[in-house]
Formats: C-alpha cells, structure tokens, sequence
C-alpha cells in the first residue's frame, strides 16, 4: 500500500544506503531521505550537478559519485 506520495524528483534515480535512500533528481541535485512510512523526511540536499541528470549514483566507501552525459562529481560523505 502507499505510505506517502511527496516530492518531485522527475526521472531521478534511486540508491538505497543503510537504511536511508540517496535520490539523484533528473535536476541533477542530490537528495538523502529516511524512508518512515509516516512521512517523508527529506534529511539533506546537495547541489549535485545542476543539469538534466538520468544516471545511477555510486557509493564507494565514503565516495559518491554522480554523472551525466557531459559531466562527473566527486563527493566525499562524512
């Protein structure tokens, strides 16, 4: 069943983390959310690449790296 239905991400792309879920809009900006079935909490944003963006986050370690078809981006995670 649906819990919540919040937020536009447009074609972006999902990545679970732990328990958290890592959402790359197809803005291109970066979003960490918790998955409560209650609400959605939208924990941290980050710019990302600021363009149209369809591709897959990666997570390495403390390395998540973000790409699009002109453009790639290095973030380390605390």
């Amino acid at each position: 069943r649906q819990c919540w239905k919040r937020g536009r991400y447009g074609h972006g792309q999902l990545l679970m983390l732990g328990h958290l879920i890592l959402v790359q809009a197809e803005s291109g900006e970066i979003i960490l959310i918790d998955p409560n079935p209650n609400e959605l909490r939208e924990l941290s944003r980050l710019p990302g690449l600021g363009e149209k963006t369809w591709n897959h986050l990666a997570v390495a370690g403390r390395i998540l790296l973000s790409r699009n078809d002109r453009t790639a981006i290095c973030f380390e995670l605390k």
